[in-house]
């Protein structure tokens, strides 16, 4: 069966498939997938109000200019993410040609990830 679907002109053209996680996930090693928790990375989440013992170099003083109050920017942390791949294996698969039904394109879809 997966001869069919996994001939070397297929496994080029998905060869360069990137798989990014739309849901916030929580982990302890840096990647590409949003954390719940606050660190380093490039996407902005919010302002939070400067403490004494904050770091200087947070500060967003383009906003301190404005309401002289001092800010801090804060960003998302960046995870990885683990992904489960679960398929559908009851009868209703079944259905399609003889030659190729539901459950052959869920396995070759889950083979391609």
């Amino acid at each position: 069966m997966l001869q069919r679907f996994l001939d070397p002109a297929t496994l080029h053209s998905i060869s360069g498939l990137d798989l990014v996680a739309k849901t916030v996930v929580q982990g302890f090693i840096a990647g590409l997938h949003r954390s719940p928790d606050f660190g380093f990375s490039q996407e902005f989440a919010e302002y939070r109000a400067y403490t004494p013992g904050d770091d200087l170099r947070h500060v967003d003083w383009n906003v301190f200019a404005r309401t002289e109050k001092a800010f801090l920017k804060r960003y998302r942390a960046e995870t990885n993410t683990q992904l489960l791949v679960l398929l559908d294996t009851s009868a209703s698969m079944g259905f399609g040609s003889q030659a190729v039904n539901k459950l052959d394109y869920a396995r070759f879809l889950a083979a391609s990830l």
